[in-house]
């Protein structure tokens, strides 16, 4: 009898419809293995691996960072100049397109990935970056310190003796450093742009009480022409000042959800804006004229955003924002899954799933295994499973650990999407993921 029951649930499980996306590609031998348990979870205290895990905007706030001379920042890592405190100004304080730089003795340490950083905006800008030893106080550059947080000025500041760029703990990464230079040859935050409710809603219900002002819009901002761009290396994330673990900036397009906030490096749009800051491309000729969001660079050829291709950018293959992990169109009940499970989920990944019930029916899930990081107080720093009933872009839920295990969502509506974001780094033995039933009722 039990032999029989123990077929009959196999047979019954190799015939559930599986809803995951099954055009991406294998896992590659790590993730395909088994856990391998002798991979340690986070550190117990974790307060600095969590510190770590944050946007550094954030972390600005937990570890009560302070710019130059003790100075509140600004929108979490901006040092304002008395005329910026009284009007703020979108691509204003423009360097002349040289920037001369020291890296200080209390930066040493830091040396190689602060080059990796300016060589990162060289190689993708028409700026030019000269070193000058520390003694040098002959007009305006950047001085690069190791100070509390990681905090920049905004644009060029007309001091012999420089203006600081603080490359503080948790600080010294391409991405993170790339983001202070950026506030250093003018840009601002990218949610700071007039028409950001066009694309992000705030909620403010979900801020740190006093920390409302860092969300507010910027009236002098001047975009130049290049949309809005999510992906930008400028954008906060979407916990950014929470106080709730909730998040503060949702999407309002939910499928892009996983889109703000990244800090691996300059995004296409950011590279469009700062050429058109500095003018890239006003020596050459004949400019040619780039389709499907390329622009002209110093060089005078088009440079093509992903998913295009072509001298002028005119062929193009996906949107600008490219594909999302998980699978966006579910239609009928089965089987949704992390990636992979019940082997290791992939790092640094951004899954979502959207099911779509018909007209007359609300979708219902029900979380079997559910094992991702777990919660740290408030927050799930590392890694989240977020539901919404409604797949609207505010969450109902935004859980972690084990908390959504055996547990069951019924929408109002015809519409569910689940979101699943992981950290960077593998803790395999807490990772597990998750694998959910889909049924319309």
């Amino acid at each position: 009898m039990y032999r029989l029951m123990l077929v009959s649930s196999l047979l019954a499980a190799a015939s559930a419809t599986i809803l995951n996306d099954t055009s991406l590609p294998p896992p590659d031998p790590f993730y395909a293995e088994v856990y391998n348990e002798t991979t340690l979870p986070p550190p117990e205290p974790f307060e600095e691996a969590m510190l770590a895990s944050l946007d550094p905007l954030e972390r600005q706030l937990l570890t009560s960072a302070k710019g130059e001379n003790g100075v509140e920042l600004f929108e979490g890592d901006i040092m304002l100049s008395d005329e910026q405190r009284e009007s703020r100004k979108g691509a204003s304080n423009l360097w002349p397109g040289s920037i001369y730089y020291v890296i200080t003795s209390s930066s040493s340490a830091d040396r190689n990935i602060i080059l990796s950083a300016i060589n990162h905006w060289r190689s993708r800008s028409c700026l030019r970056f000269y070193e000058r030893p520390e003694s040098y106080n002959s007009g305006p550059h950047l001085r690069f310190i190791r100070s509390s947080g990681c905090w920049s000025y905004v644009g060029r500041q007309e001091r012999n003796t420089g203006q600081s760029i603080s490359i503080g703990q948790g600080c010294n990464t391409l991405g993170i450093i790339a983001h202070e230079i950026g506030h250093a040859i003018g840009f601002w935050h990218e949610q700071s742009r007039r028409d950001r409710d066009s694309y992000i809603s705030v909620l403010t219900e979900n801020i740190l009480s006093g920390k409302e002002h860092n969300f507010r819009v910027e009236n002098n901002e001047n975009a130049l022409g290049v949309p809005y761009d999510l992906s930008s290396l400028m954008h906060y994330g979407g916990f950014s000042f929470s106080s709730n673990g909730q998040p503060t900036i949702v999407t309002n397009d939910v499928l892009l959800a996983g889109k703000i906030g990244q800090r691996n490096g300059l995004s296409h749009r950011d590279r469009h804006l700062a050429n058109e800051m500095y003018r890239c491309s006003e020596r050459c000729v004949c400019i040619p004229r780039c389709r499907n969001g390329g622009f002209v660079d110093r060089n005078c050829r088009c440079i093509c955003p992903a998913g295009t291709s072509g001298m002028f950018c005119d062929r193009r293959y996906y949107s600008y924002y490219g594909r999302t992990c998980g699978n966006q169109r579910i239609t009928r009940p089965g089987v949704i899954k992390s990636r992979y499970f019940p082997s290791l989920y992939p790092p640094n990944e951004h899954c979502i799933w959207k099911v779509t019930a018909p007209t007359g029916k609300r979708v219902r899930i029900q979380f079997h295994t559910a094992r991702v990081i777990y919660r740290s107080g408030v927050r799930c720093p590392w890694d989240w499973i977020a539901v919404h009933t409604n797949s609207d872009s505010r969450p109902d839920r935004v859980a972690c650990g084990t908390e959504l295990q055996n547990t069951a969502f019924t929408t109002t509506g015809n519409r569910l999407v689940v979101e699943m974001h992981s950290f960077r780094e593998r803790y395999a033995s807490l990772q597990t993921g998750f694998n959910a039933t889909i049924t319309f009722v």
